[in-house]
Order: structure tokens, then C-alpha cells, then sequence
């Protein structure tokens, strides 16, 4: 992790001081929420690290890329999943026919969870270090409301990132090394919590 993290930074150094450095940021999250998985939050802190009076602007773009792209996941994972009369696309029946277990009843069962929790997990993704086209995706799969997923992104995730900019400008180089260290802790606290969350539903349901 510490290597990938070291080889993200030196990457990043290359092309931040661009006058190109505000676009490749909203491209990159745009990617990382839509169709390509990206380590943005890695890539967001040290681009804002080489050049801390550019934290917010970094920050804005980040957020404005995350937005665009989760509507273009939402778009991939609802299209490609359901028909525009609600019906299941012929992509999805192939899956419900070729993967043993995996039914309609499964998908409403996953459904009815993820509707349940969708606002607990969006949350959550403001500091699980997972691409955020996951949850586009799905979110658009399971036919969760798009202005509510749009209006969560744009909340949680501008959040995210204004938050990430004024530590960087208050606390500078720590940011950097207090995230590094405890990326691990960070991601098994936050799974163990979702998984949590899931069998409580499921009991409860």
C-alpha cells in the first residue's frame, strides 16, 4: 500500500503544476465515478499538497467531477440493467440465468438493502477508500432515486473534499502522512461497521 501510495505521489507530481491541473483532477474523478477506478482521494491530496493556496479550487473541481461522473454511472448501471419500462434488460436476464443463486428475487432482496441503507453507504464513502462507479453504478441498478443519489453525492462528497482542502492549508504535509498510515485501519473500521449494518437489516427485515 505504501508503495502504491509512494508511486501515486511521484506520478501526480509530474503533471499538478500544469495549468491543465484543475481539468485532469475533474477528469479524474469524473473516470473514478463512471467507468475506471482511480485512487482520487491519493491523487486530491497530493496535487493540493504541491500547491496548498489551490486546495478549495482543487476541491470544487474534485466535487464537480464526482457529480458528473456519478450521474454517468448512475446512467451505465441503469441502462444496462433495466429497460426504460422497468423490466429487466436482456444483459440482466443473462446473469439471472448463468449465475447459480443469483435470481430476481436475489436482486430485489439486494435492492430492498440498499434502499434501506442507501444514505448510511453513500456516507460512508466519504472516507472508504473504494471508486465511487460501485456505487453510481448500483445505485442506478437498483433504480434508487436520482435526484436524492445526485443530491447525496454532491453533500457528502463536496464534504469530503472541502474538508480534505482545509486540513491540507491548516495542517499541510501531516495530512499526508496521518492518511497513509491509517489507510488500513480506516477501510476495516468502515467495512466491519457496513457489514454490520447489513446483518442488522437483515435480521430486522
Amino acid at each position: 500500500m505504501k508503495s502504491l501510495l509512494r508511486q501515486t505521489f511521484e506520478w501526480t507530481k509530474k503533471w499538478s503544476e500544469s495549468r491543465f491541473s484543475l481539468f485532469v483532477i475533474f477528469l479524474f474523478l469524473f473516470l473514478d465515478a463512471s467507468v475506471f477506478p482511480l485512487p482520487t482521494t491519493v491523487i486530491f491530496i497530493t496535487v493540493s499538497l504541491i500547491q496548498p493556496t489551490r486546495s478549495y479550487y482543487n476541491a470544487l473541481m474534485a466535487v464537480a467531477g464526482m457529480v458528473a461522473g456519478s450521474i454517468g454511472g448512475f446512467a451505465i448501471g441503469h441502462y444496462l440493467w433495466l429497460l426504460s419500462d422497468g423490466t429487466f434488460s436482456q444483459f440482466a436476464r443473462y446473469l439471472f440465468n448463468h449465475i447459480p443463486g443469483f435470481t430476481e428475487i436475489t436482486y430485489y432482496y439486494a435492492q430492498a438493502l440498499f434502499l434501506k441503507w442507501s444514505f448510511s453507504i453513500l456516507f460512508f464513502t466519504i472516507v472508504l477508500p473504494v471508486p465511487y462507479l460501485f456505487f453510481s453504478i448500483t445505485a442506478g441498478a437498483f433504480a434508487f432515486n436520482v435526484l436524492a443519489f445526485i443530491l447525496s453525492t454532491l453533500v457528502f462528497q463536496g464534504f469530503r473534499f472541502f474538508l480534505l482542502a482545509w486540513l491540507i492549508v491548516k495542517y499541510g504535509e501531516g495530512v499526508k502522512v496521518l492518511f497513509s498510515r491509517n489507510l488500513k485501519i480506516i477501510t476495516l473500521i468502515l467495512v466491519l461497521i457496513i457489514i454490520i449494518l447489513l446483518i442488522a437489516a437483515k435480521f430486522s427485515s
